[in-house]
């Protein structure tokens, strides 16, 4: 009686325990945080990706209109979504400056779930491969556009400048000015000159983002880099034409050169009415009907387009690099094929089919390469096109030639 009276008294006098405190949500994701990062409560996983987003200033972009759910099952499916979440609950930007940030990934970023929420992301989580292959289709999309301060649109930097200074200043060629190839009007001579210029920034950019690339020997870089131009450029301009349906070569200034004869710009002076610049080889229609009209057909992508214009840069070996350059070479033409491979939209047994085509197209430009360097070379000699004196090398390279 004693005991049960002493815990009676006991029951009665002793204070209830304190309620535990609830743990932390990730304000982003909803995994386990703990602690605030960056001015909210963000688990390990988005804190890191927020900071090396901020830090290497990347740009996503989302599959679905930026309408992806997210959680702790989902985070890694879609990264423009989850920057932008990261973003909306009021993540610091600033709070990164001056931090230092690791390439390697978060854990959590490398990690498959076991299963997908019913009705929200039904992509299956990328692997660590997948995840490298996109940050690359984001990255080139960046590179494309990516523009200048408007207000160094009509900046020139007039001398003489050799081509390896050039590649590394490329403001003495051209501003970073918006790619429009829209083909709303006939191109002028201008229009002819400076797309070739804008062109060339492009190219030296999406060169330089190639990670293979990048400790191959100064020699060996500036052997690729003007071997391998042309032919980007004419993907370029066959690609933007397919997309615009125009009747010729479509440019990046919203201009283009028609095929026909009787629709190029003309000019009149002393000597009559004279075409301001000739199609000497009929490279235009060439293009029109070896490249332009089939990838109509085939109705590219944006990610095709613009890694198909990296492999472009690849497909073919270039000449007097050494043995070393060549198997980098080698091996970022492996990379990129399956990155191609990798943007093809289609059941396994119809890619192989459309990646058949697409390495085909190689060829075809090539044939355009020779034949559009005798047009330049010719236009020299008339004094008609000035393109200045840093794209003397360019022009003087040949396929396969000794530089």
């Amino acid at each position: 009686m004693i005991v049960d009276s002493i815990s009676s008294s006991t029951a009665s006098t002793s204070s209830p325990s304190p309620p535990r405190k609830s743990p932390l949500q990730c304000a982003v994701c909803g995994d386990l945080a703990l602690g605030k990062h960056y001015g909210v409560n963000a688990c390990n996983g988005c804190k890191g990706f927020f900071r090396r987003s901020i830090w290497k200033n990347r740009t996503y972009a989302c599959r679905h209109g930026g309408k992806c759910q997210m959680g702790k099952e989902q985070r890694n499916a879609c990264r423009s979504c989850r920057l932008a979440r990261c973003l909306f609950v009021g993540m610091n930007p600033r709070a990164v400056q001056g931090e230092t940030v690791e390439d390697t990934l978060e854990w959590d970023e490398v990690s498959i779930p076991e299963t997908i929420s019913f009705g929200i992301q039904t992509e299956v989580e990328k692997t660590k491969s997948e995840m490298l292959k996109e940050e690359i289709i984001d990255r080139l999309r960046g590179i494309y556009t990516r523009t200048d301060p408007e207000e160094l649109w009509k900046v020139s930097y007039p001398g003489q400048y050799d081509f390896q200074y050039a590649f590394y200043n490329t403001k003495v060629v051209s501003p970073r000015t918006p790619l429009t190839p829209t083909a709303e009007r006939i191109a002028t001579l201008t229009d002819v000159v400076n797309d070739f210029r804008r062109a060339f920034v492009l190219f030296v950019d999406i060169l330089k983002s190639i990670d293979q690339l990048e400790n191959v020997i100064e020699e060996d870089k500036m052997r690729i880099a003007k071997s391998r131009f042309a032919a980007f450029y004419w993907w370029l301009c066959s690609t933007w034409s397919a997309e615009a349906g125009c009747n010729g070569v479509c440019y990046a200034n919203g201009s283009y050169h028609p095929a026909a004869v009787n629709d190029m710009p003309k000019t009149e002076g002393k000597h009559g009415v004279r075409i301001e610049y000739v199609d000497y080889n009929g490279v235009s229609q060439k293009s029109l009907e070896n490249l332009v009209e089939p990838l109509k057909r085939m109705k590219l992508s944006d990610e095709e387009r613009m890694v198909g214009a990296v492999m472009v840069i690849l497909a073919d070996p270039v000449p007097n690099v050494s043995p070393k350059t060549e198997k980098v070479l080698a091996e970022a033409r492996d990379f990129y094929l399956e990155l191609l491979t990798h943007c093809i939209d289609l059941p396994e047994q119809e890619k192989g089919v459309r990646l058949s085509k697409m390495v085909l197209f190689v060829a075809s430009i090539m044939e355009l390469v020779h034949l559009s360097t005798d047009n330049i070379q010719l236009s020299d000699v008339l004094h008609v096109i000035d393109l200045g004196n840093w794209s003397t090398e360019l022009r003087d390279h040949r396929y396969r030639r000794q530089f």
